[in-house]
């Protein structure tokens, strides 16, 4: 295979060579044998085989037909019989339409007739044109060169062979011409496609980029719109029963507070992640939820945010209500048709009557929260709960250095980080039972240190572990009636 020609001039150079090889020639050509020259001892399936030799041209195997034909190449070339999948295999590519000369030269290139060193002449010319039949866009080319291949191949050796020799020679040179011309264009072609390809994707890159500039200004914007609108409401209203200092001071008030509040859902909307990114990350805690038919399906959610774990408790047939205390928050969750208020979590949580729910959640806002106000809201859970009910609460994780150093700080509304044991102290404290901490969200690999020694991993856990962490907390399934 190493000798096979690369190009269209070594192909012709190649094509040259066999001519001329044929033309120069003066020992004759082995020929096929006829039946007479056999003893008439031999059997009629003797007669159809070639005798074994060395070398063969491939003309001695063209009077043989069909599965003798075969026969005779396996004979000759890999001398043993074929077997049964062989034979049928190339009756089928015989039959369709393959030519003999393709059947020879399989077999005399594969790596068993290497072995036996048989020669098949006449090919070599043959085997460079059919390696051209691969290529789809060279294949005409390839089979007008088979033609005239085979025209050469088959005239005697004689002054017209060498005036068509010469023909066909100059024919090949032209299209060899014609087809460098074609490649070269082609490639050119090629080149001013990539090239155009190139600009319209940074073009799309540069769209998309204005476009996600564009929707965060707009979106950052409507939340200024909507707070200075609650704001002019919030003054109108006290206008009416507060004296003119007091009006002022209650307003500007209240315009501070809005600022505050645009400034924290600008600040979620660029660092807490998509949509679809949330949901992605909370649709696992519909595991630990009671199924909705066992008995309760109503749940709170305190600080429902933009109300992405609301939705997919509702897709799940859960009775699900939010709280919040940012108003756009709310009305973007009104607006989506959640069940939402902004309302003091734990007056909401004294209204509800004893195990009235089946769950209650809690995602990275008791950081957010005074211990006291903590301790208060997970007592009155416990009472809220039905039996079987979970609480869960959701925080950043201090036993990753980074999180308790520096990311968590991120987030200006954050107070203190809360540590594991203290959360599986107030859920025993509380009366839960069969609490445990759910570690989430771990820095990605390749943010590790590499190595596997002790010390190593003993780093990669303090700085690369999980980001957060979680309290589950369940109510006894049965209570102890005293």
């Amino acid at each position: 295979m190493n000798n096979q020609p690369q190009t269209t001039e070594q192909l012709l150079d190649a094509i040259r060579r066999e001519a001329a090889q044929l033309e120069l020639n003066t020992q004759p050509e082995p020929q096929p044998l006829s039946a007479e020259e056999y003893s008439g001892s031999m059997s009629f399936e003797q007669n159809l085989r070639l005798p074994a030799k060395p070398v063969y041209h491939y003309r001695e195997f063209l009077p043989f037909d069909d599965e003798a034909f075969v026969q005779n190449a396996f004979l000759c070339i890999l001398q043993r019989e074929p077997d049964s999948s062989g034979l049928q295999s190339y009756l089928d590519k015989l039959r369709n339409g393959m030519e003999k000369q393709g059947v020879l030269a399989e077999l005399s290139g594969s790596e068993e007739a290497q072995r036996y060193g048989v020669r098949i002449r006449g090919l070599k010319g043959y085997r460079m044109i059919a390696r051209l039949r691969r290529v789809r866009a060279l294949r005409p080319l390839a089979h007008r060169a088979l033609g005239l291949y085979r025209r050469i191949c088959e005239l005697p050796n004689s002054e017209e062979m060498s005036h068509y020799r010469a023909s066909v020679l100059q024919q090949l040179s032209q299209m060899s011409r014609q087809l460098r011309q074609a490649e070269r264009t082609v490639d050119g072609c090629l080149h001013q496609l990539e090239q155009h390809n190139l600009k319209q994707t940074e073009l799309h890159q540069g769209i998309q980029q204005e476009l996600s500039t564009v929707r965060k200004q707009s979106a950052n914007l409507s939340h200024k719109v909507a707070y200075q609108q609650q704001a002019l409401a919030a003054s109108a209203t006290s206008t009416g029963t507060k004296s003119d200092s007091q009006s002022v001071a209650l307003t500007s008030a209240v315009v501070d507070n809005m600022d505050i509040s645009a400034f924290y859902v600008a600040f979620e909307d660029a660092c807490r992640g998509t949509r679809e990114e949330i949901r992605a990350k909370m649709t696992p805690w519909l595991a630990y939820l009671p199924k909705p038919e066992s008995g309760g399906n109503r749940v709170l959610d305190i600080g429902c945010g933009r109300g992405e774990w609301l939705q997919l408790l509702g897709e799940q047939h859960y009775l699900a209500t939010g709280l919040d205390i940012n108003p756009v928050m709310v009305n973007s969750c009104l607006e989506q048709g959640l069940d939402v208020c902004a309302e003091d979590a734990l007056a909401w949580l004294r209204a509800q009557p004893d195990a009235s729910l089946c769950a209650i959640t809690a995602f990275h806002v008791i950081e957010h929260v005074p211990f006291e106000l903590l301790l208060r809201w997970t007592t009155e859970a416990r009472r809220v709960l039905q039996p079987g009910g979970v609480l869960i609460f959701e925080t950043p994780n201090p036993e990753n250095l980074l999180v308790g150093s520096h990311t968590f700080y991120h987030d200006p509304t954050h107070r203190n980080p809360i540590t594991p044991a203290l959360l599986e102290f107030l859920a025993e404290y509380c009366g839960y039972t069969n609490s445990e901490l759910v570690r989430l969200h771990p820095y990605p690999e390749d943010a590790r240190v590499s190595g596997n020694d002790p010390l190593t991993e003993r780093v990669n856990g303090h700085l690369c572990g999980p980001q957060d962490i979680a309290l589950v907390a369940r109510v006894p399934a049965m209570e102890l009636v005293e």
